[in-house]
């Protein structure tokens, strides 16, 4: 059997954000597990009671990923993905999505980003662009909006475990 281009992309995501989470929380214990599509993931974090904390914390983690070497990077969403999404959100603490950029980068957008690009209404098929020029941040455009401010490198993993060290504390 042979691994496809999406189930290494998913991989790099969970392995890049296990690492962050370990270095950032150490005493915190976290588990995966999958979601209803082969694209959505629920991970739970917990500090264990007997170290005084007894925190419990569970999002939602959506990846897309496209294989195009170069920007632009289109993401499309159908309705059962949004709806998907839309569940999480009503579960979990959060729901974030990472958006892998071919070998570029991940770029990670929490909810309320999510519903700048895309709004509550769900149509049969949105998207979501992401571009960037080199050594600049990403731009990240939505079928109903637009991010005014360049998105960094960086908010992947940054953004999910700074969620989880806020709450965990």
């Amino acid at each position: 059997m042979s691994i496809s281009e999406e189930v290494k992309c998913h991989g790099y995501v969970m392995l890049t954000l296990w690492e962050a989470l370990s270095r950032v929380l150490p005493n915190a214990n976290f588990n995966i597990a999958t979601g209803t599509s082969r694209s959505a993931y629920i991970i739970t974090g917990n500090i264990p009671a007997l170290l005084g904390k007894g925190k419990k914390v569970k999002i939602g983690l959506f990846v897309k990923f496209s294989s195009m070497r170069v920007s632009p990077w289109r993401y499309s969403f159908i309705r059962e993905h949004q709806d998907e999404i839309q569940d999480m959100r009503e579960k979990y603490d959060n729901v974030f999505v990472a958006l892998v950029n071919g070998t570029d980068g991940v770029a990670c957008i929490d909810f309320i980003g999510l519903k700048q690009l895309l709004d509550e209404n769900h149509e049969e098929q949105e998207w979501i662009s992401v571009s960037r020029k080199l050594r600049q941040n990403y731009r990240v455009a939505g079928n109903d909006g637009k991010f005014e401010k360049p998105l960094p490198k960086n908010t992947f993993p940054n953004l999910i475990v700074e969620f989880f060290e806020e709450k965990l504390q």
